[in-house]
């Protein structure tokens, strides 16, 4: 016999609590309204920035930074965590041809590794490519790329990589995609930076990045505790499986969990899921045109082999982006170079190699203890890892992880963000709502500026949508004083 569906009301609902549902969540709890309720699927508060753990052990749903020139965010975080937020010190490299080279990119690095024949070819081809250099006329990531850097650095440093995480050949991902993520790389730059020349260092690298004690879910398990005390009730896990228009207005939703289901109504919503999932699970549904729209814009999905190693001084890094075309894995993160309280005890690591799939590969279909095996057998194969020193093992598969940028999605996105625009009790927020490749930083500060339109805070309302991930924005080489 189906249980029975329970209804609550709340004046305010936040479906997702990732880093934009527990923005908006902060900034009600601070402005002193409680009759809040804040939906997940998960247990654990942090959505994609999460911290899973396994006796004891530590786990982040892939390696994350804090680091944001946005003074408010940056504030924010270290009022949330004070003494438990603390700086690190980062080394991330490229493994390549059995090698590993600097990352940022550095000329004197990566030439001799490279070998005088690769070397001489990398050098050509950055030549050629400096006479006829046009970026603004690339209308694919391959071309915008190899303009800047020449074919042979394309295809060592970027195109394998690339497409290992979004799943589609190069030329296929929009241009837009490369001139946000590598902005104000130069090679020559880098070069004379590492011999001491004043350049100016490329925006989009940092040296240094702040990060909690417990990892990335400690902030955000932080901020729900806050949250919580302040009045708001969380429903966690709790999945959105159905929603209820009344003309414009959304007037509920349908929750499943373990305790059965809840139809939650709200005043005002604010939504941090899969921007297409939300929009489909709509009734009645919104215009044929968005209802295919929806069908035309797609996430890439993400699954985390979580390994915990008996030995330390495995490699210095606190992640390594895996560029050999030989082994699948994407990037690989050591979180006890994060911090030492990763570690559920001495003398252990804390490893996760992270693959980048689609829910109908073969890969994502393969049971737990098979995709354990086949990281450990990938890091053998990279000389990184005595399989005999792994103690054990979990899998995190996590769904809608990545909206993806191929060639002439804009206009389906178009159709899809104004059917959103249409809901008039509806705010969209986060990587997910806004289908929007955000960091934690983008991400927190639209919960924020969505919290402050639903109060009709001063400047309200704020254009969400402005949000964006433009290399100037979201990293920068300087932390400022």
């Amino acid at each position: 016999m189906s249980r029975e569906t329970v209804t609550k009301r709340c004046e305010i609902a936040i479906l997702g609590a990732g880093p934009a549902g527990l923005g908006a969540a902060w900034e009600l709890a601070r402005q002193g309204r409680r009759d809040v309720i804040v939906v997940d699927r998960n247990t654990r508060p942090g959505g994609l920035a999460r911290t899973e753990q396994q006796d004891g052990h530590r786990f982040d749903v892939g390696p994350h930074r804090f680091f944001t020139p946005n003074k408010e965010v940056d504030a924010l975080w270290h009022e949330v965590l004070g003494a438990d937020f603390r700086p690190v010190q980062r080394l991330t490299r490229i493994y390549y041809r059995e090698k590993f080279f600097l990352y940022p990119v550095s000329a004197l690095d990566a030439l001799p590794k490279l070998g005088p024949v690769q070397a001489a070819w990398a050098l050509a081809s950055y030549a050629a490519a400096a006479l006829t250099r046009d970026p603004a006329r690339a209308t694919t990531f391959e071309e915008w790329v190899s303009a800047q850097f020449g074919r042979k650095l394309y295809e060592s440093f970027f195109k394998t990589y690339t497409e290992k995480v979004w799943g589609i050949p190069c030329n296929q991902i929009g241009a837009a995609w490369a001139s946000q993520r590598i902005k104000g790389l130069d090679l020559w730059g880098v070069a004379k930076n590492a011999v001491g020349a004043l350049a100016r260092k490329p925006k989009t690298l940092a040296d240094e990045f702040d990060y909690p004690t417990l990892g990335a879910g400690q902030m955000y398990e932080r901020m729900a505790e806050r949250a919580t005390a302040a009045g708001h009730t969380f429903l966690m896990p709790a999945e959105v499986v159905g929603a209820e228009l009344d003309g414009p207005c959304l007037r509920a939703v349908t929750l499943a969990g373990p305790g059965g289901r809840v139809r939650l109504e709200a005043g005002q919503f604010i939504t941090t899921l899969p921007i297409t999932r939300f929009l489909t699970l709509l009734s009645p549904p919104p215009a044929d045109e968005a209802v295919r729209a929806c069908s035309e814009l797609y996430y890439r999905d993400h699954l985390t082999v979580n390994l915990v190693v008996g030995k330390t001084g495995l490699f210095p890094d606190q992640w390594i982006y895996v560029h050999a075309p030989e082994v699948q894995m994407a990037r690989l993160a050591n979180y006890l170079n994060f911090s030492p309280a990763m570690a559920g005890r001495p003398g252990t690591t804390p490893l996760s190699v992270e693959y980048f799939v689609f829910r109908k590969d073969p890969l994502w279909a393969r049971p737990d203890g098979e995709l354990v095996a086949f990281a450990v057998d990938e890091l053998r194969r990279m000389k990184l890892l005595d399989p005999a020193a792994v103690e054990q093992g979990f899998v995190v598969r996590e769904t809608d992880s990545y909206p993806t940028y191929y060639l002439g999605f804009e206009g389906a996105y178009a159709k899809v963000q104004a059917a959103m625009d249409g809901l008039q009790n509806v705010l969209p927020a986060g990587r997910g709502g806004m289908y929007k490749y955000n960091n934690m930083d983008h991400s927190l500060y639209s919960g924020l500026l969505a919290a402050r339109n639903v109060l009709g805070a001063p400047g309200a309302p704020f254009d969400l949508w402005k949000i964006n991930i433009d290399a100037e924005y979201h990293e920068s080489a300087s932390r400022g004083p």
